[in-house]
């Protein structure tokens, strides 16, 4: 019932969203946008959304590596298979079928698995936001986010120390402060220990600096998508590099609200609502949005679905399977 209760609300919120996003287009003026596109630029915007993909997958390789030897075509395939069912099922589960399918065809622990899952989104997190404030500053935008700077570096000090206990677990485990706490509940140190793998990449100095740098090049990949369709409408003059950064991290903030599979409306409306502030019109801010997201949004699902047949699945076999209705669907 709360999955239902959850699945639901996601769509609503979601076609609320697109809803504020459309209600004061003029649907004349939208299509005008549309219409006006340079296709030219769509080609390396998709090549650039397969490339996100492609370090996404390099910076997981090196996370999971510790645990066993994983291919970047291995990473590259379950990556896809991540964002594109995360598109198609609602609550997140394309997250789940990566961390499952990972340990299954990897053959490492499935909670290792998901601890570097979460790894990365705590890299993710922390990386956006040095990346926004830093193109702020850089490129001089002002307002927004921007405005709660005090906060946001306090949550990212906090996933930082929460990543450096991960890093340090060894240490920390055999510490006389910890050493008795872990040793009259041996189970919760086996667990704290195999979460502690997800960062063991971390121990390299190399290595470490190799993750950090991946996902550095991860977002700004993410704002050429940004840049390549504000060439493409003709914005190249409004919405520089910085602010593309600005855009691919309010685009993540907006797709980590409760929505529909695809996050549309979510997207489609804080970018507009960006775009604006920028002094876009709302249609052309609108359909400049929809057209980041729809490249970014085929590119992840077509790869991943390719990916889940080539592997012998059906999407009728994951939902079950995800929605603990077993094998019915073949």
């Amino acid at each position: 019932m709360k999955a239902k209760i959850s699945i639901v609300a996601g769509f609503l919120i979601g076609a609320a969203l697109l809803f504020f996003a459309f209600r004061k287009v003029d649907l004349a003026s939208l299509r005008q946008a549309f219409s006006a596109v340079d296709a030219v630029y769509l080609i390396p915007a998709v090549l650039t959304a397969v490339f996100e993909i492609v370090l996404r997958a390099a910076r997981w390789r090196l996370l999971l590596n510790p645990s066993g030897p994983v291919s970047l075509w291995d990473a590259f395939r379950l990556q896809a298979i991540g964002l594109g069912l995360n598109n198609i099922l609602p609550m997140r589960l394309g997250e789940v079928a990566r961390g499952t399918f990972g340990a299954r065809i990897l053959g490492i622990p499935v909670i290792t698995v998901f601890a570097t899952i979460l790894v990365e989104r705590a890299l993710d997190v922390i990386v956006m936001f040095f990346l926004i404030f830093a193109a702020a500053r850089l490129g001089g935008i002002s307002g927004g986010l921007m405005n709660y700077g005090g906060w946001l570096w306090g949550m990212c000090a906090g996933l930082g120390a929460a990543v450096a206990a991960l890093v340090f677990a060894d240490e920390l485990a055999a510490h006389r402060w910890f050493a008795g706490f872990f040793g009259r509940f041996p189970l919760l140190r086996s667990v704290f220990e195999r979460l502690a793998m997800g960062v063991k990449g971390f121990h390299s100095l190399g290595s470490g600096a190799a993750i950090l740098l991946l996902a550095v090049l991860q977002w700004c990949v993410s704002a050429m998508g940004y840049f390549w369709m504000a060439r493409a409408f003709g914005l190249g003059d409004v919405i520089t590099f910085f602010k593309c950064v600005v855009l691919a991290v309010t685009g993540a903030i907006a797709a980590s609200v409760p929505g529909m599979p695809g996050y549309f409306g979510n997207i489609e409306f804080a970018v507009m609502k960006v775009t604006s502030s920028w002094g876009i019109p709302g249609s052309t801010g609108l359909a400049y949005a929809s057209y980041v997201h729809v490249i970014a949004y085929l590119a992840a699902t077509l790869l991943g679905v390719f990916f889940v047949y080539q592997m012998g699945y059906s999407l009728g076999r994951v939902w079950g399977d995800l929605s603990g209705r077993g094998g019915k669907n073949k």
